[in-house]
């Protein structure tokens, strides 16, 4: 089928108040990247609506799915069988919409200590860690018994956070188990050669989030002990891509000549005031860096 470019709405479901993935609220996401030009999103159903629904409801916008995330803790061995029928729960509903990816994370929580230590690996304890990697696989094979293979998605706050960390974690699950959706933003927040892990584990990589970060930024909050929500401000982190710090020539020439998965466009908290103008800004520079429309 060959690459597609598809967006993560976040900028409109990620409230002030919390997430907000009600009809309505995602409707007003739907209109405004269809007009833009964008054609698959990712595969969230609405809080309000049952799943059966949701592939016509996005076909209203001119929209198909695209892959989507399941995340969880899964550092307490006593929950591994209660996440894992979580996750077969979660591939299940994704199967029906046509799905044999979903991106799988370790972000369970926004008061997790490594939201108010991010991007370094804080706390980082060999044991829970060890936990960490069989809580996963155990999901893992739960997916793949109906039908969809995990990939494996850092975010920082998360388990996994580090490059140390991430490579762990694919080195110890058989890649026809657990694939990889890198994020971008995420991995370099970390202080990840972003480029270089993508190259290492180029066969396994089934799909990635493309976030902008001004890396200088990032350092600087690191260094002042700024939690995650106080770096994740607007202009002072997160980018559209082309208009932060990334070498993005560079990491797009880690994917290698045959992928076919989601590029998605993922912009936590826009650089710009608009969400349109800022979905619109990245499709733009999609339009001219991604090697999808030849």
């Amino acid at each position: 089928m060959g690459a597609r470019l598809a967006v993560n709405p976040i900028s409109y479901w990620l409230t002030p108040t919390g997430m907000d993935r009600s009809t309505a609220n995602l409707a007003v996401a739907m209109r405004e990247l269809g007009d833009i030009g964008y054609e698959y999103v990712k595969a969230d159903v609405p809080t309000d609506m049952q799943p059966e629904q949701y592939l016509d409801w996005l076909a209203g916008f001119g929209m198909k799915p695209a892959i989507t995330l399941f995340s969880a803790s899964f550092s307490d061995p006593n929950t591994h069988d209660e996440v894992a029928e979580q996750a077969r729960a979660f591939a299940s509903v994704q199967a029906g919409l046509g799905m044999r990816y979903t991106m799988i994370s370790t972000m369970d929580s926004m008061q997790a200590p490594r939201m108010q230590t991010p991007a370094v690996g804080f706390g980082h304890d060999p044991e829970t860690f060890a936990n960490v990697i069989e809580g996963i696989r155990r999901s893992c094979e739960a997916m793949q018994s109906v039908g969809v293979t995990a990939a494996l998605h850092s975010h920082i706050g998360g388990a996994i956070e580090t490059d140390a960390e991430i490579r762990q974690v694919l080195d110890s699950i058989d890649g026809s188990l657990l694939k990889f959706g890198p994020d971008t933003g995420h991995m370099a927040w970390a202080g990840v050669d972003v480029a270089c892990i993508i190259a290492d584990y180029a066969d396994r990589v089934v799909a990635t989030h493309l976030k902008d970060v001004f890396v200088s930024k990032a350092n600087a909050s690191k260094q002042a002990g700024k939690s995650y929500f106080e770096s994740s401000v607007r202009g002072e982190l997160w980018a559209e891509p082309g208009i932060g710090e990334l070498d993005f020539t560079s990491i797009l020439a880690a994917f290698p000549d045959d992928f076919d998965g989601d590029f998605m466009i993922e912009v936590d908290v826009p650089s710009v005031e608009s969400k349109r103008d800022s979905h619109q800004l990245s499709y733009d520079w999609a339009r001219r860096a991604l090697p999808i429309w030849g």
